[in-house]
This record gives structure tokens, C-alpha cells and sequence, in this order.
């Protein structure tokens, strides 16, 4: 599947796209993104954090994208986290 994401680079390297796209598809796969829940934003975010570490191989990229869903909280839609003092 073809993902649209606007790189913040004024020209983004390739293997950008191509990472975005692996991780992108890895997840829905296994149900751990769905189509408009704004993981993509995560996964580009993880992408391009690492590329700007001299990470330049698409796979190793899209792992770096996976690892930011997989590895962040889980939170249910709609749940909102609140922050309670003790009586």
C-alpha cells in the first residue's frame, strides 16, 4: 500500500518513504495500527529521528518505526490518562 506523508526535508531521501511504508504495513498486518489513527505520524517521527542518527537502511528504519508503536503505552480509544492525588 502506498502511504502519502509529507517529509519535513525539502528532499527527503528515499529510503524515508520506503521505511514508512515497511513499518506501516507491518503493523496493520498484525493489527497494531489501523488505517487513519495517526500512527503514521508516530512511525515517520521514529523514521526520521533515526535517519537523522546516520541511519540510512530502509529496514533498519521501519524497525526503528515498529519499535516506537510496539514499545509505547497502551492506552484504549478514548482513554484519557489522569493524574489523582491520594486523599
Amino acid at each position: 500500500m502506498r502511504y502519502d506523508y509529507q517529509w519535513p526535508l525539502r528532499c527527503p531521501d528515499p529510503a524515508l518513504q520506503e521505511a514508512l511504508e515497511i513499518a506501516l504495513d507491518y503493523l496493520q498486518r498484525t493489527g497494531q495500527a489501523g488505517a487513519r489513527d495517526g500512527t503514521d505520524r508516530a512511525v515517520a517521527a521514529a523514521i526520521l529521528d533515526a535517519w537523522s542518527h546516520s541511519v540510512k537502511h530502509p529496514l533498519r528504519l521501519a524497525n526503528a518505526g515498529i519499535l516506537a508503536v510496539e514499545q509505547a503505552p497502551q492506552r484504549l480509544p478514548g482513554e484519557r490518562r489522569e493524574l489523582r492525588a491520594f486523599d
